[in-house]
């Protein structure tokens, strides 16, 4: 038998770093994995404010010793704001925060999965302004008496204490079920590391060691290069013992109806048996893999009166694939049989060369159709068909990164049994809106909605002019890119520039329709970031025959868009006299007239700062600084600093009205929201009714007692009121 290359292991899955960040990417702009923004208090050094960061694509390095990962979150447009020891804010600010953490094997409940547990021992987290913002900051942190790597270990303590208070831990595989059974097909065990590639060819990965047993080997520390072949994303590996032991070997001695036992590991029959057919005895059947195929070789033997006859058979069974199917074929088996005659039988001429032709035919058929079980329509079957939902007789889930959800098999070798894959994802980025349009005229499109216009309006983030092409609109950015439009993925979109505002007319190629016979067809795709702030990407072409129409088809991706929230809190102030009172249900209330004070806060998400803010109270514009109201039932009188509002009513003055407030970012988007403000000026508490309380009195008489004492309004009714009883 070759070489186990697995380090022990039952099965080795490794997950390329390429692959890695195309996951992280992915489930990033989906809106998991990580929070695009944050926004969080700073108090550290004597040094209070807060921190609004928007992040950037997360990217994930293996450069670190193993098993560490390092993740960089890169960040841009965003602000620090000190309010003491002086009030300061500096913005846009960018640059990148890197965390350093090891990767482990964590177990909830009956599963197992890969993460990054900031909590398990504190990660090592460093920040890095970048120049433009290391000059912008410098002189304003001077004057705060604060120096730039202060300020950059203060933003990093701020980084450490979100991952393990709010975050938590970053997971790179979804949770794995984990059993210990005799089934070897199910998951027993996960180990992880990591594999840095020092070659010219960084070829880093995760690696992920799998035991399918309890008396499973394995040593990840043995695991320290990658065997991901050129042009695959991953690689499953079984080894040869365990798939000749552990599955075929089984599946085999159910063909052949003998017990396991039978059979010594990994697969050697070691006792003689009847021959499948009942005819004659099988002496020996060992199954190796030799190079790309499994070798079978065997010996029967049979006799009867007057003859004895032996023969040795071997074949070769070869694993292919065939449109991303898995083969299984065999060789057609070569017999060399020898035949024993006594001199009569050999007179009566019998013809006993084909003998073993039946018995060779039906070991044949048990040997292949096990392995066609165990590895077609077992193992490989259930990682490509149905992924990490487990297939009837295949393995359930298996580490394939964050979002892995399956296989799709780009090449297969047998020693080991090597699966050379591209992963299937679980997550995808979801589809706001997608659509096309034709027109000859100009028009404006607005990606967010779909909506198609003949002129320039609000929220429309393309316009095309017949007599100059096409052109960003309401904020938007576009890049044009090589990438064909059905190849074009969110995440290649993401790390565009997306700032370019015009695509001259020449760049509208004039083309046949696609499909047209013989004539090629040639378009110009290209990435936008919408006015919303979503991601699109967008192919548009002039037709030949359609009088140089524009052909315009887009999709544009539901990620993460800007948002703005108020946050309020409200407390009482001075209370006045309290007063007591019984309700008509008996109920015991206390009440005082009261003074109250809200404070508001404006909270952009993912607004590319400096932000201006405009707060609106009651129907009327506030100013920054101090200032009042006029109310119906009197005057609120307002304190407003940028992003917060603190207002004070008077006693038993009660408010009813809408605060707003807009915001209006860097780059020109504005963000509008709204809430209801409620508050009474008399504070009520009451206590229900309770029949049992002694400071409350009824006085009950029986029904008869009660009749006796009661005498009619009028004793006699005047004869035009009397009732009519006839009917």
């Amino acid at each position: 038998m070759a070489l186990d290359r697995t380090a022990g292991f039952d099965m080795l899955v490794q997950v390329s770093e390429d692959e890695l960040n195309n996951q992280l990417a992915t489930a990033f702009l989906a809106g998991g994995i990580f929070p695009p923004s944050i926004s969080v208090p700073v108090n550290a050094g004597g040094v209070s404010g807060s921190a609004d960061l928007n992040f950037d694509t997360p990217v994930a390095d293996l450069d670190r010793p193993r098993p560490a990962v390092g993740l960089t979150l890169p960040f841009s447009d965003s602000q620090l704001q000190i309010t003491a020891p002086l009030p300061l804010t500096v913005a846009p600010i960018g640059g990148a925060i890197t965390v350093v953490d090891r990767v482990a094997v964590m177990t909830e409940g009956s599963n197992q999965l890969v993460t990054m547990d900031f909590n398990a021992g504190a990660p090592a987290v460093s920040v890095a302004f970048d120049p433009a913002s290391a000059t912008l900051l410098g002189p304003l942190l001077s004057a705060a008496g604060l120096s730039l790597a202060q300020a950059q270990n203060m933003m990093a303590g701020i980084v450490l204490d979100q991952l393990q208070t709010s975050i938590g831990r970053l997971d790179l595989t979804p949770p794995i079920p984990v059993v210990d059974d005799d089934d070897a097909t199910t998951v027993f065990d996960i180990d992880v590391t990591t594999v840095n590639d020092t070659s010219a060819l960084d070829r880093d990965c995760l690696a992920f060691g799998v035991r399918m047993s309890s008396d499973g080997g394995g040593n990840i520390n043995n695991v320290t290069s990658s065997m991901i072949p050129a042009g695959s994303e991953s690689l499953v590996m079984m080894s040869n013992f365990w798939l000749l032991a552990r599955v075929m070997r089984t599946r085999i001695a159910a063909s052949l109806g003998r017990p396991v036992s039978d059979f010594d590991t990994p697969l050697r029959l070691n006792r003689s048996i009847p021959a499948p057919g009942g005819e004659g005895t099988l002496r020996n059947l060992e199954a190796r893999i030799i190079g790309n195929r499994i070798s079978v070789t065997g010996r029967a033997t049979d006799s009867g009166t007057g003859w004895l006859a032996e023969s040795n058979f071997s074949f070769f069974i070869d694993i292919g694939l065939d449109g991303g199917a898995i083969t299984v074929t065999a060789t057609t088996p070569v017999v060399d049989t020898d035949v024993d005659l006594a001199w009569w039988v050999w007179l009566a001429s019998l013809g006993l060369g084909g003998l073993f032709g039946g018995i060779v035919g039906v070991i044949v058929a048990a040997v292949v159709l096990a392995i066609v079980e165990a590895v077609a329509e077992g193992i490989a079957d259930g990682l490509i068909s149905d992924g990490l939902s487990g297939a009837i007789g295949g393995l359930p889930a298996i580490p394939l990164g964050p979002i892995g959800g399956g296989l799709t098999l780009t090449d297969i070798v047998l020693d080991d049994l090597e699966l050379r894959s591209n992963i299937v994802r679980s997550v995808s980025v979801p589809v706001k809106h997608q659509g096309g349009h034709v027109a000859a005229g100009g028009f404006s499109l607005d990606l967010d909605t779909g909506i198609v216009s003949p002129e320039l309006r609000p929220g429309a983030d393309l316009a095309w002019h017949p007599q100059s092409g096409l052109s960003a609109a309401g904020g938007s950015g576009l890049s044009v890119t090589g990438i064909s439009f059905g190849a074009l993925t969110p995440v290649q979109i993401s790390r565009l520039p997306l700032a370019t505002q015009q695509i001259p007319l020449g760049l509208s190629p004039f083309t046949y329709p696609p499909g047209f016979p013989v004539l090629p067809h040639h378009d110009v795709v290209f990435g936008m970031r919408t006015s919303e702030g979503r991601l699109a990407k967008l192919r548009a072409w002039r037709s030949i025959i359609e009088a140089g129409a524009l052909n315009l088809s887009w999709v544009t991706f539901d990620t993460p868009t800007p948002s703005l929230d108020i946050a309020a809190r409200w407390t009482v102030g001075e209370r006045g006299k309290m007063s007591t009172y019984t309700t008509r249900d008996c109920a015991s209330c206390r009440a005082w007239p009261v003074s109250r004070r809200g404070i508001f806060e404006a909270w952009p998400r993912l607004v590319a700062f400096p932000v201006d803010y405009e707060w609106c109270l009651c129907g009327q514009v506030l100013e920054q600084g101090d200032g009042k109201v006029e109310h119906a039932s009197g005057a609120i009188v307002y304190r407003l600093k940028g992003r917060r509002l603190e207002i004070k009513t008077q006693r038993a003055q009660s408010i009813d009205c809408e605060l707003c407030v807009s915001a209006i970012d860097a780059h020109g988007r504005e963000l509008y929201t709204c809430i209801q403000l409620h508050q009474p000026g008399i504070e009520r508490r009451c206590r229900p009714c309770d029949p049992t309380r002694k400071d409350v009195a009824f006085d009950f008489k029986p029904v008869a007692a009660a009749l006796a004492d009661w005498r009619p309004l009028f004793a006699v009714l005047p004869t035009y009121y009397q009732l009519d009883t006839s009917a």
